[in-house]
């Protein structure tokens, strides 16, 4: 007796793929569940995942995904980069000391924390 090969729609296709891709999906417990081979959904899984990385690759930064709505959404959004690193901003401590009505402000430059340390040892000492 001769086997004949079975055909499957694009639809059946889309829901037993789409059965294997769930997450704790066993893709032997489909092919069971539905009379047909594993080896024919691992083989379906391959050409998709070869065929949406193809995709991808040729359409460039063209490529789409679909949001929880079904909406249509870029799958890659380029972020412009800086060309030049921006210079760093001098932090600096800044303390303000007040005695009656006399008022103290003093900056002094974050690099140099260690010696401001001890400069303020000394005069509140």
């Amino acid at each position: 007796m001769r086997r004949t090969k079975r055909t499957y729609s694009a639809d059946t296709k889309a829901e037993l793929l789409a059965a294997c891709n769930a997450p704790g999906a066993s893709i032997a417990a489909v092919a069971n569940a539905n009379s047909m081979n594993a080896n024919v959904l691992h083989r379906w899984l391959k050409e998709s995942s070869k065929s949406r990385q193809s995709i991808g690759m040729s359409m460039g930064t063209g490529a789409t995904a679909v949001d929880m709505a079904g909406n249509s959404v870029p799958s890659f959004i380029a972020v412009p980069l800086l060309t030049t690193p921006a210079a760093p901003e001098e932090r600096e401590i800044k303390v303000e000391v007040r005695k009656g009505s006399l008022v103290m402000t003093v900056a002094w430059p974050m690099s140099a924390a260690s010696e401001f340390a001890c400069w303020s040892a000394a005069i509140l000492k």
